[in-house]
């Protein structure tokens, strides 16, 4: 005690009211610390799922989502689970998508085969990890502060490009450096496993651990791994996107500037007309106000 945190509000006047009330009393009475008395930390009001037809499940309706269906169908209880925190903003409602189940399939899919093929990959080359670690490390802090936000949705989002990534570095490099490349795998199984328990356990172990993958440290990015060589400018006139530039993360905000003027796709906005105002928003935007 205290609970971390109580999940719904359908139930939470009463369960609150009643647990609060036993608190509060047994502080009164001398049995517990009076700052121990609030049974819960954070009380979280959590959405719906509603039918597809955007109708609330009921059983009377017969519009209810069976899970041992959907896990027996060939799926399984992780790509569930793993829909079900992706399917929309925790806080939110949202509809069920009958497809939905088939898209996290493919996700957890594309991690098992990538695991498969480094485990029997013979690759010993070394080549430059900076961009593998860089995947790695985003993700790390991405998930890491998501789940703290109960942000599951985008936290699952983040990994899907975190594996984006490493299959398009693994295409392009293969697995040189093997060590670099066990550790993103592993990094990527700790964050994944909370959304498919059984999958990452099965992997991990594969991998060569012994413990399970639930009592593993959870990992901490290092942000000397997520500095960029370039920045992405978006480069605006008048407020409508006109082009974007990738420029060194440096570069002072006149070479910026006279960078985007000097680009054939703003240019040819910017031709006959008079530049007012110049809005440079450091490591994000530049928008010409021209009349």
């Amino acid at each position: 005690m205290p609970v971390d945190y109580y999940c719904g509000g359908d139930h939470a006047v009463s369960h609150l009211l009643y647990s609060r009330f036993s608190m509060y009393a047994f502080a009164d009475m001398g049995l517990i610390d009076q700052s121990r008395k609030e049974p819960v930390k954070r009380l979280v009001y959590n959405g719906y799922i509603y039918a597809s037809d955007g109708t609330k499940m009921s059983k009377s309706k017969g519009n209810v989502v069976d899970p041992l269906e959907i896990i027996e169908s060939g799926y399984g209880a992780d790509a569930l689970r793993t829909y079900e925190l992706f399917i929309g903003p925790y806080e939110q409602d949202t509809t069920w998508d009958p497809g939905g189940v088939a898209g996290t399939y493919r996700f957890l899919n594309r991690v098992w085969v990538l695991t498969q093929e480094f485990l029997a990959s013979t690759d010993q080359s070394q080549s430059d990890t900076n961009e593998l670690l860089r995947a790695i490390h985003a993700a790390i802090k991405k998930v890491s502060i998501d789940l703290e936000n109960l942000s599951f949705n985008t936290a699952i989002a983040a990994m899907m490009e975190a594996v984006n990534t490493m299959y398009k570095l693994k295409a392009a490099h293969g697995f040189a450096d093997t060590k670099t490349w066990k550790y993103a795998i592993e990094t990527l199984l700790q964050l994944l496993a909370p959304f498919a328990p059984h999958m990452t356990e099965e992997l991990w172990h594969q991998l060569g651990n012994t413990e399970t993958i639930h009592m593993s440290t959870w990992p901490t990015h290092d942000e000397q791994f997520l500095v960029t060589d370039t920045i992405t400018y978006v480069i605006q006139v008048n407020g409508k996107l006109r082009g974007e530039l990738q420029l060194p993360h440096d570069a002072s905000q006149d070479t910026i500037v006279a960078a985007a003027q000097a680009d054939e796709r703003i240019a040819t906005h910017l031709q006959d007309v008079t530049i007012r105002k110049t809005i440079f928003v450091p490591n994000k935007l530049v928008n010409f106000v021209v009349s």
